[in-house]
């Protein structure tokens, strides 16, 4: 079987955020979105989505020193390995502050076997670069991997800087196998840090236009949308 299938992976209690997030994913493309819902703060038998069979949803309560969604995360690989082991999964992580930048799809239609990919993430005032996949270097919404490379390897579950850990340690299982993508394909916390200032740049071209055009103060210049 050679169909290259992707699945979603998303650690969650920001359950508000869930239908947005699932408004930017196209399931003509992704395989299946697991979420793993803290239950910490979600009910045992909490389910959003029960009716879409492209959803999988898992509630997790994190132990003592269990930070950053990381064994959610460990949960929801666990359940591709269990259920997905003969299939060609791909992995892609996505947390619930995030959304599916539209551009990632293109990258699907070119991913092949057998590799890892890291690519460009937009950042607020600035483009962070995949191309080094080592900690303190990549964020873990970069990184798009073939599962059967490195199913063997989950998160460090008290580690803050476990996503970058895991990047690495997953690349250097075959580091030649490793492709860096020199493309923005990924938002950073789309749903949060960049809300305050999508905002503002709404409102300040809206005055600014709502200005130009009652008293032609000045010449409307276009520009692309933060």
């Amino acid at each position: 079987m050679n169909k290259k299938k992707v699945i979603i992976i998303t650690p969650s209690y920001r359950i508000k955020n869930l239908n947005k997030i699932l408004q930017s994913i196209s399931f003509d493309h992704i395989y299946k979105w697991i979420i793993i819902y803290d239950g910490s703060k979600i009910s045992e038998n909490f389910e959003q989505f029960k009716n879409n069979k492209n959803i999988v949803e898992i509630v997790y309560i994190s132990q003592k020193g269990e930070i950053q969604g990381n064994a959610q995360r460990n949960k929801g690989l666990d359940y591709v390995s269990k259920n997905f082991s003969d299939q060609n999964i791909f992995i892609y992580f996505l947390d619930d502050d995030n959304v599916v930048n539209p551009n990632f799809y293109k990258l699907l239609r070119e991913i092949k076997i057998n590799h890892f990919y890291t690519f460009d993430q937009q950042r607020n005032r600035y483009v962070f670069s995949g191309e080094n996949p080592k900690v303190h270097h990549i964020d873990l919404g970069m990184f798009l991997f073939d599962f059967k490379l490195a199913n063997d390897i989950r998160f460090r579950l008290d580690k803050y800087e476990a996503d970058g850990i895991y990047v690495e340690e997953c690349c250097n299982k075959d580091i030649k196998k490793h492709i860096y993508v020199s493309n923005i394909y990924t938002y950073y916390n789309y749903l949060g840090r960049n809300l305050l200032r999508r905002s503002y740049y709404r409102f300040f071209w809206f005055i600014r236009h709502f200005v130009s055009n009652n008293f032609k103060l000045f010449k409307i210049v276009k520009r692309k949308k933060p």
